[in-house]
């Protein structure tokens, strides 16, 4: 009876090896699987200047899809690297405003900001980008938005912030680095402009165009 060499019988065993996973349908150990780094890379989500943002987020019990990310300079310099999680992909900033149910915007700072220079950004956007009945509409609203980081001196470099609409009790929620701040902000009308400050009129179109997806 005839042997094969020592290397040739190895390789003859791993070519089995692999035939009969194939057949069987299995997994190599060196293949890619749902925990290995290549299934992550393809998950769906989007990193901003070094910040992640996760491809699905819930509010109020209802899963939102994210549907876009970019980086805003809101004080006129590179601020917050932000994302807007609806409950399903829209590509206008009417059709954001407009649909219904849950929302969620989500921000990063990118940089230390005083909070009382944040703030006032905030409200100037939301000034440049509505009108005077909606901010006359809103004023109580937009002096509660003020107070939000009041106890605070300034927004630290990695701070995260969530804006989150909850349609259920018709209030806006605000939290750093997942702890509320601020009271609940009555009336969708109010989330709306939030909203506006960075996907409105007034906007950087790059701003506006990666928060709905849209090219360039």
């Amino acid at each position: 009876m005839l042997f094969a060499p020592a290397p040739l019988a190895a390789l003859l065993r791993a070519c089995a090896l692999v035939t009969l996973a194939a057949a069987a349908g299995g997994v190599l150990a060196n293949e890619p699987t749902a925990s290995t780094p290549a299934a992550a890379a393809s998950a769906g989500g989007i990193e901003v200047e070094g910040f992640r943002f996760d491809a699905a987020a819930q509010v109020a019990g209802q899963n939102l899809v994210l549907n876009g990310a970019g980086l805003s300079s809101i004080l006129s310099a590179k601020s917050t690297a932000v994302a807007f999680y609806l409950p399903a992909k829209q590509t206008t900033m009417e059709a954001a405003l407009a649909v219904k149910g849950p929302k969620r915007i989500q921000y990063f700072m990118v940089r230390d900001v005083s909070a009382r220079d944040l703030s006032n950004a905030l409200l100037d956007r939301i000034r440049q980008n509505n009108s005077s009945e909606e901010f006359t509409a809103n004023i109580v609203q937009t002096s509660q938005l003020g107070a939000v980081f009041g106890t605070r001196k300034e927004l630290r470099k990695s701070d995260m912030v969530t804006i989150d609409w909850m349609p259920a009790t018709q209030t806006t929620e605000f939290r750093l680095n997942g702890e509320r701040v601020g009271e609940l902000i009555k009336g969708e009308s109010f989330y709306q402009m939030m909203m506006k400050v960075w996907i409105g009129p007034r906007v950087r179109a790059s701003t506006r165009n990666a928060l709905l997806g849209q090219p360039g």
